[in-house]
């Protein structure tokens, strides 16, 4: 009996020894593997990766490497840059393979500015269609001809003559007429039919020529006697 209490009180005295030794060495009470809940969380969390600054070489290695142009853009416009654009560098570029489209990212990216949007679409003019003016209806001329007078009305004409050369000319064609034919000379053309006009032209004989009043042409006959008989048959005297 003595052995067994013995016993009891030395395991109640070991007991606190051993759980001071535990918060000493660094553990936590209630883990029952013994390892710190803190240092669980620390080894959970991955650690992050800084991601690379791109430089000239790397966009040449990415053209190289057969990537698109509109992926290499993506990865400019979305990463830290630092490109030489110095006029050599260019040149460089250029001979590298390195398409106009990068290196005006690259261009775009060194300073700083958002690359520029694309042009709006220019709109198609539309050409209005080509509207011919009407024709205008041929003017018609308002000046209407007074109608032929009828020839066998005509009874009174006033004489013009250009071969009057004595008093006695006139007198006698004038007495011609009127014995030949079946008109009469008057002064005036207001109280006349028509005009007749008496032509002297030396060996060719006489020409005589009748008009309207209005001046138009109704007549003419040429002989080398005065052809009073024929212009006394266009008038359809008896």
């Amino acid at each position: 009996m003595k052995f067994v209490v013995s016993a009891f009180l030395l395991l109640s005295m070991m007991c606190p020894l051993a759980g001071w030794s535990r918060e000493g060495g660094g553990l936590q009470a209630g883990a029952p593997d013994g390892t710190a809940k803190g240092n669980t969380q620390q080894d959970n969390a991955e650690p992050k990766v800084a991601k690379k600054i791109l430089t000239d070489l790397d966009v040449i290695n990415m053209v190289n490497a057969g990537l698109a142009d509109t992926t290499i853009v993506l990865d400019i416009q979305t990463s830290s840059s630092v490109f030489d654009t110095s006029p050599q560098a260019l040149v460089f570029l250029q001979r590298e393979g390195v398409s106009q489209t990068v290196i005006d990212a690259m261009l775009t990216a060194a300073s700083g500015k958002p690359a520029p949007p694309a042009p709006a679409p220019v709109p198609t003019a539309v050409t209005p269609a080509t509207v011919e003016p009407a024709k205008s209806a041929p003017v018609v001329d308002a000046k209407v001809k007074a109608p032929k007078p009828d020839m066998h009305k005509i009874r009174k004409v006033v004489l013009e003559m250009d071969w009057a050369d004595d008093e006695t000319a006139r007198p006698r064609a004038v007495l011609a007429l009127e014995k030949h034919t079946c008109v009469t000379v008057v002064d005036t053309l207001a109280t006349a039919d028509a005009k007749l006009v008496w032509t002297n032209q030396g060996v060719m004989g006489a020409d005589l020529q009748l008009f309207g009043k209005d001046d138009t042409a109704l007549w003419e006959k040429r002989g080398f006697m005065v052809p009073l008989k024929a212009l006394n048959q266009e008038l359809g005297c008896q």
